[in-house]
């Protein structure tokens, strides 16, 4: 579910500043338009660096887009009848070759990429797998590993905070989709299966809006291109520690304190 490489207009924020700089510049707007000190978020993030170690490795700002783009391949590979079985289900593609190959399905899809490289990504994040030295998607979408993960997290957390200033902004025909539902008081003991219903909702959903884009996509080819994003999530807030206890052992009802008894001198 990514972009397809084209040349793009870039929001201008995001062409002039670092990617953490935008983040954090959204975010503190966002804090003090709300009635957060700006001198006071200043001390408590100097105090939450303060308590972090130098990261080993550096930020490579390139990877922000590549593993955005990523799930794009499986996508196509699902949907472009060149890349489809009698069945409708996706080819077992070789790495190279005259036809129908995996590096040219990158090619098509990611421009300007290293398929080679690609092609290990997809394989290291077990988007793909090998029968008989064939390639195949391992489903539909796939799940980041914890490293990649945070950066994926990181393109979702941008995305949010630039439509939730666009939609405050005051311009009625720049908002876009921004909805959510809200329970204030939901069992605790139904999460579980509440997550597995809304994930498989979800992803119906998403695969829905995703073949939208991909038909779009090939639409105004002159025309400025932009990445363009819909997101799904569900968020919890912390169980306070009042209401914590063992899951094993039931909710008791309370009862009111009686007052103990003294004994007369």
């Amino acid at each position: 579910m990514g972009a397809t490489g084209r040349a793009r207009a870039v929001h201008p924020i995001a062409g002039s500043v670092s990617h953490s700089r935008e983040l954090l510049e959204r975010l503190a707007r966002i804090l003090v338009h709300t009635g957060h000190s700006p001198r006071q978020l200043a001390r408590e993030f100097r105090m939450i660096c303060g308590s972090l170690k130098e990261p080993k490795q550096r930020w490579d700002p390139n990877l922000r887009t590549y593993f955005a783009d990523l799930p794009h391949v499986i996508a196509h590979w699902h949907a472009d009848p060149q890349y489809l079985d009698s069945r409708g289900d996706p080819r077992a593609l070789p790495l190279r070759g005259r036809g129908p190959s995996l590096c040219a399905l990158i090619e098509r899809v990611l421009p300007g990429k290293d398929p080679v490289a690609v092609a290990k990504s997809l394989t290291q994040h077990q988007a793909v797998r090998t029968v008989k030295g064939r390639y195949i998607p391992s489903g539909r979408s796939f799940t980041y590993p914890r490293a990649s993960g945070r950066v994926h997290g990181l393109n979702a957390l941008l995305g949010m905070l630039r439509t939730v200033e666009r939609n405050v902004s005051g311009a009625r025909n720049r908002v876009i989709l921004e909805r959510a539902a809200l329970n204030p008081s939901f069992p605790v003991s139904e999460l579980p299966a509440f997550h597995r219903r809304v994930r498989t909702l979800a992803e119906e959903v998403l695969w829905n809006v995703d073949g939208d884009m991909r038909r779009r996509e090939n639409k105004d080819l002159q025309g400025p291109r932009v990445r363009l994003g819909v997101g799904i999530f569900a968020f919890e807030e912390p169980i306070p520690r009042s209401r914590q206890q063992d899951p094993k052992r039931p909710l008791r009802a309370r009862t009111a304190a009686r007052p103990t008894k003294r004994r007369r001198p």
